[in-house]
């Protein structure tokens, strides 16, 4: 006597190895987007250590 729970779970096996597949596919699909994005500039940048926005004045030394 077969059982019917063989045929849910080669098709869970199925659905497993999808899902798998796909989330391969994407971080390999997403490491490629971030190896096309472009470098960060390595020059100093204006501003680039300062904590202050541009409308406030610089914090007086006591």
């Amino acid at each position: 006597m077969p059982l019917a729970a063989s045929g849910t779970s080669s098709l869970m096996l199925i659905i497993g190895v999808v899902i798998v597949v796909v989330l391969l596919a994407l971080f390999y699909f997403g490491r490629r987007q971030v190896t096309r994005r472009p470098n960060p500039p390595q020059s100093p940048q204006p501003r680039a250590d300062s904590w202050e926005e541009p409308h406030e004045e610089p914090p007086e030394s006591r």
